[in-house]
């Protein structure tokens, strides 16, 4: 007499079967993000290093996010003698981009890695946070007149909203000060680099730093408009603690 599994047997089988899937399956789903998020943090460290071997060619200066804005060459074109892989400027999370062009943009221009501009690679010459940004823009800085470089963002990813791409730079005194009202895949300046976080786990972003190394930012580095309502509120934390992570946009230091 041949031996059989009966009905029920089967659907125990296939019950249990189906449980150890929804258990397993997104596991394995967060730890392919991980996994991407190291890839993103390989990436940035290798941006940071590229402008480095540029500032050692370049008498200790930044690279600069343009040469006026909105201006060619740009950052991405600037230090590509030094990356030369095109691949590196793009967020593994998101796809690479293969055409040269994307909405009328050069690729260069929509790459999901962001230069900090006014807090790394430029600043407004004013007396202070509060005097606002309409003072002279100064294309660059010295790497070794920076403060806290080791804290400092250099570059982040960041996300035009409703698009896989990103923009090729951001100002720290927007991308910081985050709009909570903001819908998300909504394009704001003010969330452009706050809406990556859901490409990573958790909610922090992964970073370069002035000093060429990578890590992570979280929700604590950044105030929202319900914190900070105003810009002396705004200010306020920038000289507390602000400005050691994003560079202070109103001086080169």
């Amino acid at each position: 007499m041949r031996k059989a599994f009966t009905l029920i047997e089967l659907l125990v089988v296939i019950a249990i079967i189906a449980i150890l899937a929804a258990i397993l399956f997104p596991v394995f789903a967060q730890a392919k993000k991980a996994a991407k998020g190291t890839a993103t943090l390989s990436n940035l460290k290798q941006l940071a290093l590229a402008t480095h071997m540029y500032a050692s060619d370049y008498d200790d200066g930044t690279v600069l996010t343009d040469t006026a804005w909105f201006g060619i060459p740009i950052w991405p074109t600037i230090i590509n003698p030094y990356v030369k892989s095109r691949d590196l400027y793009w967020d593994p999370t998101r796809k690479v981009l293969k055409e040269d062009t994307y909405g009328g943009y050069d690729w260069t221009q929509v790459v999901t890695f962001a230069i900090n501009d006014s807090g790394y690679s430029g600043a407004w010459v004013q007396p202070s946070c509060v005097d606002g940004t309409n003072s002279t823009y100064i294309y660059g800085r010295k790497l070794s007149s920076m403060e806290n470089i080791s804290k400092r963002i250099a570059f982040a990813p960041n996300v035009w909203g409703g698009t896989d791409v990103g923009w090729y730079y951001f100002r720290a005194y927007e991308a910081n000060w985050i709009d909570p009202g903001n819908t998300v895949g909504d394009f704001s300046y003010w969330n452009q680099v706050w809406d990556t976080r859901f490409f990573f786990n958790g909610n922090s972003i992964p970073v370069a730093h002035a000093d060429g190394s990578a890590g992570k930012i979280n929700r604590g580095d950044f105030i929202d408009w319900n914190q900070a309502p105003g810009l002396d509120e705004y200010c306020q934390w920038m000289d507390a603690k602000g400005k050691d992570v994003w560079g202070p946009f109103w001086n080169q230091n």
